[in-house]
Formats: structure tokens, sequence, C-alpha cells
């Protein structure tokens, strides 16, 4: 038993060291790929010397706002009958809670958008204003987009838990969760007049989107997947409302500690080399952090990947 347990991590080890090395190796391209440098020209602030936010100098395009809305929109409502479908399934008032409670993680991402370099574009149009936070509009289609986001990601991870899938499944569909991030994230940027990223962002790896958000994304929707699994029992019924606390609580918490190398390195002035290298750090933590909440949370041993939850 010792002995498969060892050879098992010795496994679980190369794998690791050879994703990493592809990870480095293609953050090295990236930097001469043309793509989007990490270090292309960043305008900072005269008084804060971090890295100014685009305001006006990226228009929002309403009519591209609106159609991603509306298609947004109806991929979260699509989830909430798959949690429905769940909730009815498993006799629990969780599933459903999960959907929306992801629509409050809009709350802890306005804050990542300042440290992390996100950037929303704003109509400045008083009846569109979900809120205003620190000098920034926040119009009503970034609570749906959020919305969607959250429970593609999240969502996704909670039904597989239901369906007590082995260690190896669960680090699969964490994969798929991921990739889906990088294929939403790249038609939104690409459509354009919508959102945006700027500041020094590291892994940059296709187009438009850097890669470390996903996986800081993931591993932090992770953390209240796994608690609200956990506890299922518990947030069944009236408490399920705790949920709606839950997800943006453990977000933004699992989020700052994933991403605070890549927040250095946007808000930073660094070499390409040392942008890059912080962004690989980030998502060296981020599955770590993952690891972590799979033993501490979920009773799972990482590394043993026929094991499952109960």
């Amino acid at each position: 038993m010792y002995q498969t347990s060892l050879t098992n991590s010795n496994h679980i080890g190369r794998y690791v060291a050879l994703i990493t090395l592809g990870a480095i190796s293609l953050c090295l391209i990236s930097i001469d790929a043309g793509a989007h440098d990490a270090y292309s020209s960043v305008v900072l602030d005269s008084a804060f010397r971090t890295p100014a936010p685009p305001n006006d100098i990226f228009q929002q395009n309403p009519s591209h706002v609106f159609n991603a809305t509306t298609v947004m929109f109806f991929i979260a409502i699509f989830f909430m009958v798959v949690a429905a479908t769940d909730s009815y399934k498993y006799k629990s008032t969780v599933p459903l809670a999960m959907v929306l409670g992801a629509a409050f993680c809009v709350v802890p991402e306005a804050i990542d958008n300042y440290i992390a370099g996100c950037y929303w574009s704003q109509s400045h149009d008083p009846d569109k204003l979900l809120f205003f936070l620190m000098g920034r509009e926040f119009d009503y289609y970034v609570g749906i987009m959020w919305w969607a986001f959250g429970a593609i990601l999240g969502y996704l991870l909670y039904a597989v838990l239901l369906r007590k899938v082995t260690t190896g499944t669960l680090w699969v569909c964490l994969a798929l969760s991921g990739v889906a991030d990088i294929v939403l994230e790249e038609i939104l940027l690409g459509y354009g007049g919508i959102y945006t990223y700027f500041g020094h962002q590291p892994l940059v790896l296709i187009k438009n989107f850097p890669w470390w958000w996903l996986f800081a994304n993931v591993s932090s929707l992770f953390l209240s997947v796994a608690i609200a699994y956990k506890f299922r029992s518990w947030f069944n019924g009236w408490k399920s409302i705790f949920i709606l606390l839950l997800m943006p609580f453990c977000y933004i918490g699992a989020f700052t500690l994933a991403g605070m190398p890549a927040i250095f390195a946007i808000q930073g002035n660094f070499s390409p080399l040392t942008t890059e290298a912080l962004g690989v750090a980030t998502c060296v933590i981020s599955v770590v952090q993952i690891g972590a909440i799979m033993k501490l949370v979920l009773g799972l041993n990482p590394f043993h990947l026929k094991g499952s939850c109960i």
C-alpha cells in the first residue's frame, strides 16, 4: 500500500514538474510572440505611480454590451434550470443557492478589478448604474456577466462533487473550468467594448486574456464550492441563504492569496521575465491552494487520483 502511494506521488510530481516547465516555456515564448506583450507600454499615474485604468479611453460599445449580456443571461438561466433539477434530485436547496450566490461575487470582483487590472466599460447613464465604487461606475450588465461566469465556473464543480467523482476526475473538471474561462474571455475580449485588462498583465498567452486569472478564479470559487458541499446538510433549507455570503467572502480571500504575485507584477514596473515569473507564481499558488482545499475541506488526498468524496 505504501509503495503504491509512493509511486502515485512520484507520478504526480513528474506531471506537476512537466506542467510547470511547460507553463514557464509558454511564458518565455509569449514575451516575443507579439500577441500582447506583458511589458507593453503602460501609462503610470503621476501621483500614485501605478498603471492608470483606461477610463473614457476605453469606450463602451452599447450593442456589444447588450448582445453579450443577453447571451450570458441565458447561460445563467440554463444553470439555474440545471441547479433546480439537481435540487429536486438530491432533495436539497444548496444547488440553487450556489447559482444564485455566484451573482453576489460581483462585489469582490469589483474590488479585484482595481488591484488586478480589469476594467469594465462605463455608460455614465444613471439609469444603468448598479453601484459606484472608488470613483468607478459599475453598470447592471456587470452583475449579469459575473453571475454567468460564477455559475459556469462554480456550479460545474459543485455538480461533479454531487456525483461523487474520483479525485482524478475532479482535477480534470477543474482544468475544464479553466479552459471554459479562456474560451469565454477570449471571445468577450475580442468582441470589444465590454471590458479589458490593463497594467503589466503576465501570461497573456493567446491574444487578450491573462491566464493567471483562470487559475485564481477557479481556485477561489472552488473554496466556496468545497465548503458548501462538505456542509451541504447544514446549508439545506432556509440556511442556504448563507451561501449568498459564503461565495463572495471565500472568493475575495482565496483570490487575494493566490493572485498576490501577479498583482505585484500588474501594479509594478518589473522586467518582462520577472513579470511572467510572478504570473507563474500565482498559478502555482492556485494549484497548491486547490490541493489544500481538497485535503483540508473535502478530506481528499490530491495525489490519490482514484479517491472519491463522501
